[in-house]
């Protein structure tokens, strides 16, 4: 009777292993077709300087949140850790500030300036290294930047996102940065040209 008991108590146990089997191999399925699609056109977004700005307005951008077929967004801080970026004004210059500029948060996210113009720039570098992820950055309008997010905390395995962004102005007082950008929604895919998605 013991040996029953104990056949059927390791039953569903072994019936979870095998349904957590077979998902990982259709997940390592070549023919699996996992690819969002690239947006076709950029998105908009405006956030406020993050020192002197109102507290119930975006001050950071979220990439992560937009994989898949979301999209990025604009989102307060003292409202959720889940941003990569936050524009300031420090000492009267307006910067990006990454993630790890803030004592206490991981170095993750990234930003760098890139070179020639927004429509022109198709790929962003994968090197971390490349990105600047403590330091503050310089916004100036006209410049096209290269973002990489923070590690998607809703996998197992590290993946990144990968944007451009080029601003278009910052206004008023207190300062706001009006931008777009162009993502892709694909992990660690840095192809940052208009895609047939969206």
């Amino acid at each position: 009777m013991m040996n029953l008991e104990m056949k059927i108590d390791q039953r569903p146990g072994r019936i979870a292993l095998l349904l957590i089997l077979a998902l990982a191999a259709t997940a390592c399925d070549d023919n699996l077709d996992t690819s969002f699609p690239r947006p076709d056109a950029p998105f908009g977004l405006e956030l406020f300087d993050i020192v002197e700005g109102p507290v119930d307005r975006a001050s950071a951008f979220d990439l992560v949140t937009g994989r898949g077929f979301g999209l990025p967004r604009g989102v307060r801080v003292d409202q959720t850790v889940q941003w990569d970026i936050v524009f300031a004004v420090i000492d009267g210059e307006a910067v990006w500030l990454p993630r790890g500029f803030f004592e206490g948060i991981e170095l993750s996210s990234g930003i760098r300036v890139m070179e020639g113009e927004f429509e022109d720039v198709t790929r962003v570098p994968d090197d971390r290294d490349l990105y600047e992820l403590e330091q503050p950055v310089p916004v100036t309008v006209g410049i096209t930047y290269a973002v990489r997010s923070r590690s998607d905390p809703t996998l197992s395995l590290p993946c990144h996102i990968y944007s451009k962004l080029v601003v278009d102005s910052i206004v008023g007082d207190p300062a706001r940065v009006n931008f777009r950008f162009l993502w892709n929604p694909n992990c660690d895919d840095t192809n940052v040209s208009p895609g047939q998605g969206f």
